[in-house]
C-alpha cells in the first residue's frame, strides 16, 4: 500500500476524535509525544489492522522524521522503529 503521510492527530484532535480517551491518550508518551510533533512512532496497537497502517504511515515519513523517530523509539523502548515493529508484530493478534 503506497499512500502519503498522514500525521497523528493533534491534541485538540484527539480530544475532538476521542472524548472520552483524550486525557489518558494525552497522558501517555507515547501519545502525547506523537500529538506535539506530528511525527509517527512505532507502538503497540489493540488490533493488526491498526499495527499495519502505523507501520504504512511510519514508512512514508522523511529520512529526517524516521530518524527523530528512531531517537525518541530508542529512549522508550530501547529498540528502533523497524525492531519494535517486528517485536510487536511476532505477538499472537485477538483479532486474527
Amino acid at each position: 500500500m503506497t499512500t502519503m503521510y498522514s500525521p497523528p492527530y493533534n491534541e485538540k484532535e484527539i480530544r475532538e476524535h476521542y472524548p472520552d480517551k483524550a486525557d489518558f491518550l494525552l497522558n501517555d508518551p507515547v501519545h502525547s509525544w506523537r500529538a506535539k510533533t506530528g511525527i509517527e512512532l512505532i507502538h503497540e496497537e489493540p488490533t493488526q489492522e491498526e499495527q499495519l497502517r502505523i507501520w504504512d504511515n511510519w514508512q512514508q515519513m522523511s529520512i529526517e522524521q524516521k530518524r527523530e523517530s528512531d531517537r525518541k523509539s530508542l529512549e522508550l523502548f530501547k529498540l528502533n522503529n523497524k525492531q519494535h515493529y517486528q517485536s510487536i508484530m511476532t505477538k499472537v493478534w485477538d483479532d486474527v
